[in-house]
């Protein structure tokens, strides 16, 4: 009996799957650790990549062409996404080499192009005192290691050094602004500054197309509006409201063609010329404070005893240099500063100007209630504008500066100051509405800038202006003061509406 049931047990195969498992088991377990360790290696690459990609667009948010563009790339990238005390550093879970896990070591090179399709950069910057050539980024995060979490039974093997890159670089868009630009000072590469807020700008034409810009010249930019009308693209300068539109090309220069946006720039003074007038939505519409250095001259028939400056209308506007001398008038407007009309500076001013001089002649008097706005105690033009505009039945009152009589013909000239626009219906300034008079001009770096050619622009700035542009000959002037950067209607940020940088990966 014991015999047969031992044969019985010998020949009975129902359990034979057991030992093979046993066997197989300690390969089974090997394989399943390995690739739960090649996935641990493809999330830490993941996470090194997203630190690469981070670090990068940091970094290229810096580069905006000016000095120092590098210090500041890395340590937008270094301080805040590869240190491990700040809140937002980069981490891997994953790694298990030592080093921790924020993802703090960044290498970083920098160069002028890169040419996406061929995988190709331009010229590597390496001293950072020509960081305002630095357009892209290049940004390696350091290899880290993970060891496989079985090592008892695959042994001990590691991923090896993985590392992650990304290029990087600053895709700018220009927005909403008018097609006007002015080269600023030799050097100021942040121009205008705080300090210069308040400062006179003289600014003219180049002399010739040929010649370079220099500090002081003010252009066209060329900038197609895809929202405005064919016939209105070369009067933009006398629109009224943001242009509303962005355009992310290169801005360049547009040397030539000024005529007709000179002519709609001076709507905003209350002068007009054929087609051009004012309109309902404010288009080529006056400001509520027109007074300049213009004379109007209105030649009445008669001895004119029952007429003002007030009551008159019509007549010529002037400079006061085409008057006759013996007439005793000074230009009646907003004056440069002290040391250009003296001839000490030319294109730019140093904020001093003649306020006493200028409220005594306009107002015949230096009021008291003047807000005396800055520490320093002097005014801007633009707070005496705002101070006039606030009382316009006391404080814009057209003025007489001369006064003469002829018996033939039997007529009287009268010589006017008029700051109240009698052309179009002024456009008055709100929280909304930006006062007509303001205009936001690029200050350009006009370093070897020549012709039509690309700009780089500094920054925005909103400018008063303080005259209509005048043509002398071949050339144009154009006087304003610097109010600030540029600023939404009522004074709000505008950061972001009409320079917009964006950082965008390349690679």
């Amino acid at each position: 009996m014991s015999k047969f049931i031992l044969n019985r047990f010998l020949k009975d195969d129902g359990a034979a799957i057991a030992p093979m498992y046993a066997v197989a088991l300690f390969g089974l377990i090997g394989i399943a650790g390995v690739g739960w360790d090649y996935g641990r290696m493809m999330a830490m690459d993941s996470e090194l990549q997203n630190a690469a990609d981070q670090a990068a667009l940091a970094a290229a948010t810096q580069l905006d062409g000016r000095s120092g563009a590098m210090v500041r790339a890395r340590d937008a990238a270094n301080n805040f996404l590869a240190n491990a005390d700040s809140q937002w550093v980069n981490q891997t879970r994953l790694a298990n080499d030592g080093d921790g896990r924020a993802i703090s070591a960044l290498t970083f090179r920098f160069y002028d192009s890169y040419d996406s399709a061929a995988d190709t950069f331009g010229t590597e910057i390496t001293d950072d005192a020509n960081a305002a050539d630095a357009n892209v980024v290049s940004v390696t995060v350091n290899g880290r290691e993970a060891f496989f979490a079985l090592t008892p039974i695959v042994g001990r093997i590691s991923s090896g050094d993985i590392s992650a890159n990304a290029v990087a670089g600053l895709q700018s868009a220009t927005c909403n602004v008018p097609p006007l630009m002015f080269c600023a000072p030799s050097g100021g590469n942040d121009f205008p500054t705080a300090s210069d807020i308040g400062t006179a700008l003289d600014l003219r034409e180049k002399a010739n197309t040929a010649d370079d810009f220099a500090p002081g010249n003010f252009d066209l930019l060329q900038i197609n509006y895809d929202n405005i009308a064919p016939n209105q693209q070369n009067r933009t300068l006398g629109l009224n409201s943001d242009l509303l539109g962005c355009t992310g090309a290169q801005l360049t220069t547009r040397p030539g063609n000024r005529d007709t946006e000179t002519e709609a720039f001076n709507t905003r003074f209350d002068q007009y010329k054929n087609p051009l007038s004012c309109g309902s939505n404010g288009n080529f519409c006056p400001a509520e404070n027109v007074r300049s250095n213009l004379v109007r001259v209105v030649r009445i028939n008669g001895n004119g005893q029952n007429v003002s400056c007030a009551t008159a209308t019509g007549g010529d506007l002037v400079q006061v240099k085409d008057l006759d001398p013996a007439l005793g008038i000074s230009e009646p407007g907003y004056p440069l500063d002290s040391c250009q009309l003296t001839g000490a500076c030319l294109s730019f001013g140093d904020g001093s100007w003649n306020a006493a001089g200028y409220m005594n002649d306009t107002h015949g008097t230096v009021p008291s209630v003047v807000p005396d706005l800055n520490s320093d105690g002097s005014i801007s033009r633009y707070e005496v504008y705002e101070w006039e505009k606030a009382d316009p039945a006391n404080r814009m009152i057209p003025r007489e500066l001369a006064r003469v009589q002829e018996t033939s013909p039997n007529r009287t000239t009268l010589y006017c100051s008029n700051p109240n626009p009698v052309g179009g219906t002024p456009v008055v300034a709100s929280a909304t509405q930006k006062d007509r008079r303001l205009v936001t001009v690029a200050s350009v770096d006009c370093t070897d800038l020549n012709g039509r050619a690309p700009i780089t622009t500094i920054k925005f700035v909103d400018l008063f202006m303080l005259q209509p542009a005048l043509s002398n000959g071949s050339n144009t002037e154009i006087r304003a003061e610097i109010v600030g950067p540029a600023s939404l209607a009522g004074g709000g940020s505008a950061f972001q509406f009409f320079g917009r940088n964006k950082p965008v990966l390349l690679r």
